[in-house]
């Protein structure tokens, strides 16, 4: 006999208090032959409590997806019961029990409950248990030895756990594992052998512990014939990396970043021809050396390809890359000893989308990145990168990132294009000399700090729902334009910063009832007369910068009516007037972290407690 049900919202049963009740029902019903109870996402919540211990025939009992606060341990104990899913029961709190011999248990799942305390060593008289995860729960303490007597083991699922200690020796025993799972723990010592599931093990991920030494033998040379997912990243293993583990047949992913590797990957370690069909391939933050693998392009399937940070050293032909088909990413950045031919190679990678090489050696911008036909971020931040930004970055990507270079102008200013794909810009930190260019419509972030921009800000930075605009340490000039602060955002939070340039006159009182400014900064302009009174519009805004301007105003404590507001610089400007506990109600500006008034003439006295952190140095 089976029951299904998918929903109990009727007769008064209501999804807080209704497990206890509903089961009690169900067990007093004389259902004494129910076999299958399904009352997954039920939305039942409180105690199991113990009547359906009367259930002596139930096999299977599914409560997943429920708000279930305590389940009996006896229920675990019931004479026929091979399948107990308890998992995604956020409050469920409790802790295993002791197996006795003979327990009928083969798959339980207790995946996102709050079950604790250690795995009994008991836990190996469960011979007939194929499935057992416990991935986001609460357990801790180290692996039981006894986990070897699980013959039948299929799948282990302990992830983002507290367990510790070294792997016990008896995994090796365990020869139907298909899946292993237990990243995000704190594992220490030797990788786990599999000696005896070297056939059967088709994912590995002991990723985010502290396990050290080499990769096992075990692991290589062919050894893992059905290992389609492979992931050891975040550890401390060291040695070098089995060349043979680029060459297993079924291996479609392999992460082993963020480890200890060295060496060098010779290219003649690997046989001519390989037949492999790994996808993603990250050996970043390691201490690998030598030249970018050539062998890299016999990885025919390859779609994301990561060797950030190494020491790689030497040219990199990326010629390597022209029979990769499926490759749409490739990270190179800080290996700060290789360089990319910039000879104007005609070479495709149809399906590169993303090329990262920050922090490297490049003196100019690949020449071969304006073929590709889909590429669309770009970043080669922090490079030695001299001469003009090339024409065809402001129509062929849409996100580039050129910052810390040496840039000195542009091949072709962007009015001299009918249309942009160009999303977001940063050019900051180069040497930009001369007006700022015309601005692609439909922009959403442009970084341009830290150059010699001169002249006036153009009006066509008007004609884009900004989300990010830093133009600030240049020598801009002029007013700013009043369409800046009326330009409709559509709710998107708007940061500006315009500081450190020469910019003059009033600030534009135009700031619209739509506008969604989150910061505003123009400290260290030339900046004078009175606030806008339409910058209580901004209701969004959390940081205000006028520090270092000409200012003339009285304290503006209409701006308490901004609820967001976190920090307010007003420092060295001309503000006059009173300012104190009289003025500022104990309920104004409630959310305000900071405040600088210093360098001004204000007269008064603060109350103690209003401001969380106030600097006046200077005030009057």
């Amino acid at each position: 006999m089976e029951l299904h049900l998918d929903s109990f919202m009727s007769d008064g049963y209501t999804s807080a208090t209704s497990a206890h009740e509903w089961l009690s029902v169900i067990a007093s019903a004389e259902l004494h032959h129910l076999q299958v109870l399904t009352l997954s996402g039920c939305e039942l919540g409180g105690s199991i409590g113990t009547s359906m211990l009367n259930l002596s025939s139930l096999s299977h009992l599914d409560l997943s997806d429920n708000d279930i606060t305590d389940f009996p341990q006896q229920m675990f104990h019931l004479p026929n019961l091979k399948v107990l899913d308890l998992s995604s029961n956020s409050h469920l709190t409790g802790s295993l029990p002791e197996f006795p011999p003979g327990t009928a248990l083969q798959q339980l799942f207790l995946t996102y409950t709050n079950y604790t305390g250690r795995i009994p060593d008991s836990i190996g008289n469960l011979k007939q248990l194929t499935y057992f995860q416990a991935g986001n729960c609460g357990f801790f303490g180290p692996l039981p030895h006894s986990f070897g007597n699980l013959g039948k083991l299929a799948v282990l699922d302990i992830s983002r756990n507290n367990f510790e200690g070294e792997i016990p020796f008896s995994f090796s025993k365990l020869s139907h594992l298909k899946v292993l799972e237990m990243s995000s723990n704190r594992f220490v010592g030797p990788l786990p052998s599999l000696k005896a599931s070297r056939k059967t093990i088709k994912l590995i991920n002991l990723s985010s512990n502290k396990f050290s030494g080499p990769i096992p033998s075990s692991y290589a040379n062919n050894g893992l014939p059905n290992l389609t997912y492979l992931d050891l990243s975040n550890n401390q293993l060291n040695g070098t990396i089995p060349p043979s583990l680029f060459t297993l047949p079924s291996l479609q992913e392999m992460y082993l970043d963020q480890n200890k590797f060295i060496g060098i990957l010779d290219d003649e370690a690997f046989p001519n021809s390989i037949s492999s069909p790994l996808t993603m391939l990250d050996l970043s933050y390691n201490l690998l050396e030598g030249n970018i693998l050539k062998f890299i392009s016999k990885l025919t399937s390859l779609e994301y390809l990561d060797l950030r940070s190494n020491n790689f050293h030497g040219v990199v032909d990326p010629r390597m890359f022209a029979s990769l088909k499926n490759l749409s990413q490739i990270h190179l950045s800080y290996n700060i000893m290789i360089s990319i031919d910039s000879s104007d190679l005609l070479i495709t990678i149809p399906s590169l989308s993303e090329f990262r090489a920050s922090s490297c050696n490049l003196s100019a911008v690949p020449r071969f990145l304006r073929y590709q036909p889909v590429l669309q971020i770009l970043d080669l931040s922090n490079n030695q990168i001299q001469g003009k930004m090339p024409d065809w970055l402001w129509t062929n990507v849409e996100d580039v990132d050129l910052s810390n270079n040496s840039l000195v102008g542009f091949e072709d200013p962007f009015s001299n294009h009918s249309s942009s794909s160009l999303r977001f810009l940063d050019l900051s930190s180069n040497n930009f000399e001369g007006s700022l260019p015309i601005f692609p419509k439909g922009m959403d972030t442009i970084s341009l700090s830290k150059n010699k921009f001169t002249g006036a800000i153009p009006l066509t930075i008007c004609n884009s729902s900004w989300s990010h605009i830093d133009l600030s340490h240049n020598q801009i000039s002029g007013e700013i334009p009043s369409c800046l602060f009326n330009n409709k955002m559509n709710g998107i939070p708007f940061i500006v910063d315009l500081s450190k340039n020469k910019l003059q006159g009033m600030i534009p009182d135009t700031f619209g009832s739509e506008c969604s400014f989150e910061g505003l900064n123009l400290n260290g302009n030339q900046l004078e007369g009175p606030l806008p009174r339409s910058l209580v519009n901004s209701r969004y805004l959390k940081v205000l910068d006028l520090g270092n301007n000409q200012i003339d105003d009285t304290f503006p404590f209409w701006l308490e009516h901004l609820e967001s507001l976190q920090v307010l610089m007003l420092q060295s400007n001309k503000f006059h007037g009173p300012i104190g506990h009289r003025h500022i109600p104990n309920s104004s500006f409630e959310s305000l972290h900071i405040i600088s008034l210093s360098n001004n003439s204000f007269h008064g006295s603060f109350a103690v407690g209003i401001l969380l952190i106030i600097i006046f140095e200077g005030y009057v």
